[in-house]
């Protein structure tokens, strides 16, 4: 009985913390209305204005109703100036002056008006509930048309608002300067939404702070398209040398990065590549097939290995029982072995090993884009495509999180340097080396 009780408890308590993260993820949804924020988000705060408006025309008429005109004679009731107050639009508290009515006993008469406007639910089953609910079930046309209506607005006129907002988004994040983000890590990966391609690129500054570097639309993750994204983020100031690149291992990237970057040849390199662990282990465990546990200790040792030296030994170990087991998993194993061993050359700590030993930033970034993305069905070109993703990718731009162990990246950015650069002058003098 008692177990069974304590169950309980833990299932209700679970539950509770839930919904707790559940309002949580709506108050930031709702927290700055200014910023990047969601497509359906972006639309309130364009109709939070006129919806203010309305609400004042609608106290204004309530309060004729109840007193007469301003200078009328004979009124039952009387103007009583106005007090500060509050109503909630999509969730969004908004304060204003609200007005205040007498009756001829003294006592104050409350706006009806005002009193509907303190109950979420009811406006937002009028409006907002039902307008946003058709941009969230990919009936963007009847949700607009639903918000319209209810304003006194166009269509056509919100529609405007919205393309211009999502337009400068666009703007924003193909324009942005890099120069003074200070990046030298970068990771890259493709990702494809419905019959959209596109390639992302998410760096890593000198504090810690993930930015999204830029997007480049393509049908394939071939090393042309590649390469123009690191050309554009050349052209907007990434550095042309000192960098980490994290990646796993497309070979269009992969040919791209040895092209412009001889991240191959490692007298000449300006850059250095890192591949996944766990995407490379994906591909040596599907050739392996049952016999894969054999190896398994070995490859993730590798990644843990406390240095180059110790990293080497546990790599001839590994190759010698991959190729007892299966030749192509051995193949599949030199490959990458290079970028495999790299991360060890980087002297880092545990916690910045775990970091740049994947690709889970952008992997994660990517599962936000397309929980976001999956609201619209169908792009009607590429330019509402764009729209779309540039504003949902600032927007989880401002969710992301510095990365742990950020104090260290100070002595890892001087080492990537001294790596990749010949006579290289260091930027960071003063700062101790802590990596």
């Amino acid at each position: 009985m008692k177990k069974n009780l304590l169950k309980a408890v833990k299932k209700i308590n679970r539950k509770k913390r839930v919904y707790a993260k559940k309002s949580e993820i709506i108050a930031d949804r709702f927290e700055n209305l200014d910023g990047p924020i969601e497509s359906q988000h972006l639309l309130i705060s364009t109709l939070l204005p006129p919806a203010v408006k309305a609400f004042i025309a609608e106290c204004e008429s309530e309060v004729e109703k109840l007193c007469g005109s301003r200078y009328q004679h004979g009124k039952i009731n009387n103007r009583w100036g106005s007090q500060n107050g509050s109503i909630i639009l999509g969730n969004q508290h908004v304060a204003l002056e609200v007005p205040r009515v007498r009756g001829k006993d003294g006592k104050e008469i409350r706006l009806q008006t005002y009193e509907d406007f303190q109950d979420p639910k009811i406006f937002q089953q009028a409006v907002f509930t039902e307008g946003i609910k058709k941009v969230s079930q990919r009936d963007y046309e009847k949700g607009v048309s639903k918000i319209a209506n209810s304003f006194g607005f166009t269509k056509s006129s919100i529609s405007r608002k919205w393309i211009k907002a999502t337009a400068k988004k666009v703007e924003d994040l193909q324009k942005r300067s890099l120069k003074e983000m200070d990046i030298r890590a970068v990771f890259i990966d493709g990702k494809r939404f419905s019959k959209h391609g596109v390639i992302i690129a998410l760096g890593v500054a000198f504090d810690g702070r993930k930015f999204i570097l830029g997007i480049y639309q393509a049908s394939t993750e071939n090393s042309k398209s590649c390469t123009e994204l690191l050309n554009d983020l050349q052209s907007r100031g990434l550095s042309e040398s000192g960098l980490l690149f994290v990646v796993d291992g497309g070979s269009g990237l992969n040919k791209a990065l040895e092209e412009k970057y001889q991240v191959h040849d490692k007298k000449n390199r300006k850059a250095i590549r890192v591949r996944c662990f766990v995407h490379k282990w994906r591909n040596i465990e599907k050739a392996l097939g049952d016999s894969s546990h054999k190896a398994t200790g070995l490859f993730w040792a590798l990644r843990d290995a406390k240095d180059t030296t110790e990293a080497k030994v546990i790599s001839d170990r590994l190759e010698s029982v991959l190729r007892n087991l299966n030749l192509s998993a051995l193949q599949s194993y030199l490959e990458a072995k290079d970028d495999l061993l790299v991360i060890h050359e980087l002297k880092l700590s545990k916690t910045l090993k775990g970091f740049f030993a994947t690709t889970n930033p952008i992997e994660s970034l990517n599962s936000l884009l397309e929980e976001d993305m999956r609201r619209v069905k169908n792009w009607k070109n590429s330019e509402h495509f764009q729209r779309w993703l540039s504003t949902y990718c600032l927007a989880s731009e401002k969710k992301m999180r510095r990365i742990r162990g950020h104090a260290s990246l100070p002595g890892l950015w001087i080492l990537l340097r001294k790596l990749t650069e010949q006579n290289h002058v260091d930027i960071y003098e003063g700062i101790e080396e802590v990596a």
